[in-house]
C-alpha cells in the first residue's frame, strides 16, 4: 500500500494524503476514524487558500506517514525555538530584558511565530511578557503584546476554521447530509452490523 503526501501544514502535523485515487484529510490525534475524504478540488483549496504547502513525499504505511508528520510540527517548532528559546520565557529573564532584546522577541512573534501557526508558543511567550515588570518599565511594550495575543487568539481560531471547514467536506456522505439522513444511516448500520443480517427477523 503506498501513500502519497499532496499536502501538509508542517507547524500543525496536518497532512493531505493520497491512498489509491483517494484523498483522505490526517491531523492530530491521528485517530482512523477522523480521517475525512476530500474531493480533488479541496486539495487545490487546502494549498491556494489556506497555507498548505505541496508535497511529494510517499509512505508506506499510516505510521510511516503519521511519524513524518509529527517530526515536521517537531522541526518547525524547534527551528523557531532556537530564537526564542523555550527558557527565555521565564519571566525573571523578561524581568532584566532591555527595550531593544523585548522588541526583537515581539517582532519575531508577530513575523514568524505567529504566521507558522505555533499559537501555544506565542501565547505563553506574550502572557510571561505581561506578567513581568517589562510591560510596566516599558508600557507601550505591553500594550503591543496585549495587541499581539489578540492577534494570535484570532489566527488560532481561523486556523482552527479553516481545518474544520476541510473536514466538513467529507464527501463520503453527501446525498445524506443534505437531506439530514445521515444520522439515520448510522443508527441503521449499527444496527445490522449487531443482527449479523440486512434482515428484519421474522415475526
Amino acid at each position: 500500500m503506498k501513500l502519497r503526501l499532496e499536502a501538509l501544514s508542517p507547524a500543525e502535523g496536518i497532512g493531505i494524503i493520497r491512498i489509491d485515487h483517494t484523498l483522505r484529510l490526517i491531523r492530530p490525534p491521528y485517530l482512523s476514524q477522523d480521517t475525512p475524504v476530500l474531493a480533488e478540488e479541496a486539495l487545490e483549496d487546502a494549498i491556494l487558500r489556506h497555507g498548505f504547502s505541496a508535497s511529494t513525499e510517499q509512505f508506506g504505511s499510516w505510521e510511516d506517514a503519521i511519524t513524518f508528520l509529527n517530526q515536521q510540527a517537531v522541526d518547525v517548532r524547534r527551528s523557531l525555538g532556537q530564537t526564542i528559546p523555550e527558557s527565555i520565557i521565564g519571566k525573571d529573564i523578561l524581568d532584566v530584558a532591555p527595550l531593544d532584546i523585548l522588541n526583537s522577541f515581539l517582532d519575531r512573534i508577530e513575523q514568524e511565530i505567529i504566521p507558522q501557526r505555533l499559537f501555544d508558543q506565542a501565547e505563553e511567550f506574550l502572557l510571561s511578557l505581561l506578567a513581568s515588570s517589562a510591560s510596566t518599565r516599558h508600557p507601550e511594550t505591553g500594550s503591543r503584546a496585549v495587541r499581539l495575543l489578540q492577534r494570535n487568539t484570532n489566527a488560532r481560531k481561523q486556523s482552527e476554521a479553516r481545518v474544520s471547514e476541510l473536514a466538513n467536506r467529507d464527501i463520503r456522505f453527501p446525498s445524506l447530509e443534505r437531506h439530514g439522513e445521515l444520522e439515520e444511516s448510522v443508527r441503521l448500520a449499527e444496527l445490522i452490523r449487531r443482527r449479523g443480517c440486512v434482515f428484519a427477523p421474522a415475526s
